[in-house]
C-alpha cells in the first residue's frame, strides 16, 4: 500500500515501544492521544515472557480500535543472543496485534526522535554537559546525555497532553506523533 493511500485511509493508530519484558503503546485518533501506557511480561526466561505478552496482548488488542500499528524499528544490539531474544518478543507481540486490514510500520528510532526535535546531542551540547558535571567518566556521560534525551521525549508528550514519568511510554508517544503527522 502506498503513503498516499494509508494517508487517506488510516486515522486511528497504534504505536508500541517494544522490549523483552514490555511493550508500552500510545493509540491516537488523528492528533489525539486516546490510550497510553506499558504491559510488563512476566516469567523466569525469555519463553515464559512470551507467554505472557502474547496472553495479555490478546486481551489487550480486543479493547483498542486502530487501522494500523506503527513499531519502533529494533535497533542494533551488541550481543547476538540478546538480538535474538528480542526478535523472539516482537515476533510474539506482532502476531497478536495483526489483524485483518492492518498495516504495519516501522520507524527508526532517530526519525521520529528527530522530528519531535529530539536529535542526538550536538559535539557542543556534549562538551556542555561534561562542563555541568565535570570529572565523570565515559559511561557516566553517555548515561547522563540518555537520561536528558528521554526527559525531553517525555515533556514532549506532556506537551501534547500525555503526562508520564514512563520513558518507554513518552517514546510510544513520539512515535505515534512522527506517525500521525508523516503518515497519515
Amino acid at each position: 500500500m502506498s503513503l498516499a493511500e494509508l494517508k487517506k485511509q488510516h486515522h486511528k493508530i497504534l504505536a508500541i515501544d517494544a522490549s523483552t519484558n514490555t511493550v508500552a503503546f500510545c493509540l491516537m485518533n488523528g492528533k489525539k492521544p486516546i490510550k497510553w501506557g506499558e504491559i510488563t511480561f512476566t516469567g523466569s526466561d525469555v519463553y515464559d515472557r512470551i507467554l505472557d505478552a502474547k496472553k495479555k496482548l490478546r486481551a489487550f488488542k480486543e479493547l483498542l480500535d486502530y487501522d494500523y500499528v506503527v513499531l519502533e524499528a529494533a535497533v542494533m544490539v551488541r550481543s547476538a543472543n540478546t538480538g535474538l531474544k528480542m526478535a523472539y518478543v516482537f515476533g510474539a507481540i506482532l502476531g497478536e496485534l495483526l489483524k485483518d486490514g492492518i498495516d504495519v510500520i516501522e520507524v527508526h528510532p532517530i526519525t521520529w526522535q528527530s522530528y519531535i526535535g529530539n536529535k542526538n546531542f550536538t559535539k557542543v551540547e556534549k562538551e556542555a554537559v561534561r562542563k555541568e558535571f565535570p570529572g565523570k567518566s565515559d559511561n557516566w556521560y553517555k548515561a547522563k546525555i540518555r537520561e536528558k534525551r528521554k526527559q525531553k521525549t517525555m515533556d514532549f508528550a506532556k506537551s501534547i497532553g500525555v503526562a508520564t514519568v514512563n520513558d518507554n511510554v513518552g517514546d510510544a508517544v513520539g512515535i505515534a506523533w512522527y506517525a500521525v503527522n508523516e503518515l497519515v
